[in-house]
């Protein structure tokens, strides 16, 4: 059992590296800021088509409204990524050189059983969004009608990201036996935990004890769901400010509960990113120096998708990540609606861009998003912290 002091100690090294990566990245952002509007990474040519190829007709006028925004260079993701990266890689090889150093194993975070996937998921999701960013920024726009990677050629190498953890898992790791769902207790013989009752007087337990089943192979398929569900998330990135806002609070949700079940390297590779993304969010706010791009959405989502397997905090992610998946809900509804129907339910999809449509100004959907966010992360937290 961990002491008091050691806590301390890891609480303190958790918050001491969110500050490191927020100054780190805050420093070399300018010169990220410069290079991508060097080299031109922005869209060359405005989208006129939805992603089921029809003509734009309300998200038009947004883009003929907005259109200096299209000389705002993609991408800005990467200050995120590579910050997190440097900071693991710069730590693991001092404990490298001097491996019998206590302070070099106490500064590393880089272990197998906990941060191996996650930072490996965080630069291989961020290098497929990149080659996508880089599509865009081409004449020729890639190979999508919205530019870059084709949706489904996307989803194909997010699906086989999740196979192969999901194989990992499945063969390699010790620690992942079973996945716990919250469930009500109606019969009282499937539940693994033992909460003690708030009051002598009042047992709520039955109420927040959840069942456990033998993951084994189903792990591979739970991954893969997991991952490409929240992965569809990136469509997020719309306004200034937007995605980065919803997704820091998801972040420190599941810092937190890495913490509290004692995966301290977890909880600070988490804050090392959400300090980056606190960075990021300095440039970004409107009038935003660069976008998130993929590169940035699609290696946060998944990450933290494989952050949620591996902590077992699965049901966690619908309730923190409330807003992401209604965006994406948002978007699914309306392309059926339109395919299947041939009208439209929101006025424009995904769901902050009806918002916009309807007559909220861009500021207000942001800020609306992040109170959101925030809240059922609050909420979120506390039902991780129950259910265990």
């Amino acid at each position: 059992m961990p002491t008091d002091s050691f806590i301390y100690l890891e609480i303190a090294k958790t918050l001491t590296y969110t500050a490191l990566s927020f100054l780190f990245a805050i420093w070399w952002a300018p010169a990220l800021i410069k290079l991508l509007t060097w080299l031109k990474f922005w869209k060359k040519n405005a989208r006129t088509t939805d992603s089921s190829g029809q003509e734009y007709v309300v998200m038009k006028q947004f883009y003929e409204e907005n259109e200096k925004k299209r000389l705002v260079p993609r991408a800005g993701g990467i200050l995120i990524w590579i910050t997190a990266l440097v900071f693991a890689v710069f730590f693991w090889i001092l404990l490298k050189i001097e491996p019998e150093n206590k302070t070099f194993q106490f500064l590393n975070f880089v272990s197998r059983a906990q941060t191996f996937i996650p930072i490996g998921t965080l630069f291989f999701a961020s290098v497929l969004g990149f080659i996508d960013d880089a599509l865009v920024t081409l004449e020729t726009g890639g190979n999508y009608h919205g530019g870059g990677l084709k949706l489904t050629q996307r989803a194909v190498v997010v699906s086989m990201i999740g196979f192969l953890i999901g194989f990992w898992f499945h063969f390699r790791n010790d620690f992942l036996h079973i996945i716990r769902l919250p469930w009500l207790d109606k019969s009282g013989n499937w539940f693994d935990l033992d909460l003690k009752p708030l009051s002598p007087a009042i047992d709520l337990s039955f109420l927040f004890n959840g069942f456990s089943i033998p993951a084994g192979w189903l792990i591979i398929p739970i991954t893969i769901i997991v991952v490409v569900s929240l992965w569809g998330g990136t469509i997020i990135d719309g306004f200034d400010g937007l995605a980065v806002g919803v997704f820091i609070p998801m972040y420190l949700v599941f810092a937190g509960l890495a913490f509290a079940q004692g995966a301290y390297d977890i909880a600070t590779f988490l804050m090392v990113l959400t300090g980056a993304m606190a960075a990021y969010m300095w440039y970004n706010l409107p009038p935003a120096k660069f976008y998130m791009g993929d590169t940035g959405s699609t290696g946060l989502l998944i990450t933290l998708a494989v952050v949620a397997i591996i902590l077992d905090k699965i049901y966690i992610l619908p309730i923190a990540g409330f807003i992401v998946y209604a965006t994406v809900a948002s978007d699914i509804i309306q392309i059926f609606s339109k395919k299947v129907f041939k009208k439209k339910v929101f006025l424009a999809a995904p769901l902050h861009h009806h918002f916009e449509a309807i007559g909220f100004s861009r500021h207000a959907v942001t800020v609306a998003y992040w109170i959101i966010s925030i809240v059922c992360s609050a909420l979120a937290f506390a039902l991780g912290l129950i259910v265990g």
